[in-house]
């Protein structure tokens, strides 16, 4: 038998073989927002700021609330000088950390060659990889490592009582917090640890007494993160939006779109050979009503349902990695709360741990029952395949993540059928100059989700900044008629229409913006507006001779 330390050592040069084409990769997405352009994470001058203010920067709402990966990527960015590298080299660490850990707590309960087995499988699974190539998706790395160090460490304390055990799972706890919100689900995965994992006939009763002062200890953390965090940010309990496809969506039409998203999961976690990076409307069908979609999830909730009843005594591994996947799939599912995603393959991360403790489960009853060398080999033999399939489908995916163009490029090939990913599209194009092209780009986004007046508001922005103003004011009329409270919108409206000498009509658009304000500062720039318009119109002030100067607001998604 192999030894921990090899096996580990084995899983550690898997991790640097599946993720070894990361390294020439650029800030993409996300990371361009907070990690390039964000002063406030270039600098250590003051860390306990982080601890007071909003994770996300200006001028982006203040919401989320994630101090410890803010202090991360301040301590990252100044030790690597602002190089990508030093993210890359922090994420692959907490990856093969990760699964070095899935590792100890699966060899508790299976033969310790189908741990190592589950855990290869892991390190190597394709959907992780958006979870490591981007920096600011190293909370995710963090929630998965911190809550199996917690459930490990909650069972070695059920087998031998540890002193201290409480304090330090509440210390542990409560860093997985300050990581991300949604590692709350560690305090379910301790109890699901109890129910399933722990070798005690004693009755439950007792049990769940015994273990209700951890359980008070970990609320405990909760409710202090909550207050940390509403006093940050001011009792902001949602994120920075809510995703197009959940806008306006009761409990009742969020559940149908997501039940729609249930077979995506499942076939990003058993065979993700086909990733996107953007799965925004229409590649997910936005519609709350009953299709073939949900039909697929339906079904697939059944046999989860099903495959749960008939292993919860007879394979509680399979059991509990069952329920590990459920409960962190929870956060995600849009049911308590809209959040900004319906899916995102980073979010799987977590998840991905109780696919594969469930994965080995199997593995494991396969492995015993056989009793037979052709059939064990038989299964490494397959695991092994799937373990080089993995490695292959990884290295070509990290090269997606080169830089932002070839990351949209293959967005447009992954995903035709996402509005945002031919907006961004069009963006690049306009910037190289491409304005035919980037005008058609824009135009088949807003065709294919015509409520994402994000896509109209872009290219107003291009038209105006080209001296367009006239075809420009077509399409802010058209971020108005659907959102009528964007103040951007008709601020880039008043300026084409004063650029065109309409002060007339400049004047009744700053008269209406006053009105529908949403701060009393709005109120006041517009009735400056309608001051300016007036006057020119009063001196009959000639074409392009009122100019106002309109930062253009919108960004790559």
């Amino acid at each position: 038998m192999t030894s921990p330390k090899v096996s580990s050592l084995a899983l550690a040069l898997l991790g640097l073989l599946g993720t070894v084409t990361i390294w020439p990769n650029d800030f993409v997405q996300d990371d361009q927002a907070i990690l390039e352009r964000n002063d406030r994470v270039h600098s250590l001058s003051d860390p306990a700021r982080f601890f007071t203010e909003s994770y996300w920067p200006e001028p982006y709402n203040p919401a989320l609330y994630r101090p410890l990966a803010s202090l991360g990527y301040a301590t990252q960015w100044t030790l690597g000088g602002g190089s990508p590298w030093t993210f890359r080299v922090v994420s692959i660490g907490l990856l093969i950390l990760t699964a070095v850990a899935l590792y100890r707590l699966a060899r508790r309960f299976v033969p310790d060659p189908v741990a190592w087995l589950t855990a290869a499988l892991f390190i190597v699974h394709p959907v992780h990889v958006e979870a490591v190539a981007a920096g600011v998706n190293q909370s995710e790395l963090m929630v998965g490592l911190l809550a199996l160090l917690a459930v490990h460490g909650y069972l070695s304390h059920r087998e031998a009582p540890k002193r201290w055990f409480a304090p330090r799972l509440f210390g542990l706890f409560l860093v997985a917090l300050m990581f991300k919100e949604s590692a709350a689900m560690i305090l379910l995965l301790v109890v699901a640890a109890e129910l399933l994992l722990v070798g005690d006939s004693s009755p439950l009763r007792g049990r769940l007494a015994s273990l209700r002062p951890t359980l008070l200890g970990m609320a405990l953390a909760v409710a202090l993160f909550a207050a940390i965090r509403g006093a940050a940010l001011g009792g902001n309990l949602l994120g920075t939006f809510v995703a197009e496809a959940l806008e306006g969506q009761p409990l009742g039409g969020r559940a149908l779109i997501m039940l729609g998203v249930v077979p995506h999961w499942f076939r990003l976690l058993v065979w993700p050979s086909h990733l996107r990076a953007d799965y925004s409307p229409m590649e997910i069908d936005p519609a709350p009503g009953w299709g073939l979609p949900q039909t697929a999830g339906a079904l697939v909730l059944a046999a989860w349902l099903l495959v749960l009843a008939i292993s919860w005594r007879r394979a509680p591994v399979l059991a509990f990695g069952m329920i590990w996947a459920a409960v962190t799939l929870a956060p995600v599912s849009n049911l308590l709360v809209p959040t900004g995603i319906v899916l995102a393959e980073r979010t799987l991360f977590v998840p991905s741990v109780g696919f594969m403790l469930g994965l080995g489960g199997t593995f494991a009853i396969v492995w015993d029952r056989s009793g037979n060398g052709r059939w064990r080999g038989a299964l490494t033999a397959v695991a092994a395949t799937l373990i080089l399939l993995g490695v292959a489908r990884s290295t070509s995916r990290f090269t997606v993540w080169r830089d932002t163009e070839t990351y949209w490029r293959q967005a447009m090939i992954d995903a035709p059928r996402s509005y945002r990913a031919r907006q961004a599209n069009a963006q690049l194009l306009f910037a190289r100059g491409d304005r035919a092209a980037g005008e058609r780009e824009f135009r088949r986004a807003a065709a294919l989700y015509p409520k994402a007046w994000a896509g109209y508001f872009g290219h107003a922005n291009r038209l105006r900044l080209a001296g367009m103003c006239h075809d420009a004011a077509i399409f802010y009329d058209r971020v108005l008629i659907v959102e009528p409270g964007s103040a951007a919108a008709r601020a880039g409206m008043i300026a084409c229409l004063l650029y065109d000498a309409r002060y007339r009509e400049a004047s009744e658009r700053a008269a209406e913006g006053a009105r529908v304000a949403a701060s009393d500062g709005q109120a006041r720039l517009f009735r400056r507006f309608q001051a300016i318009a007036d006057s020119a119109a009063a001196a009959q002030a000639p074409a392009r001779t009122v100019q106002l100067t309109v930062r253009p607001s919108d960004s790559l998604p």
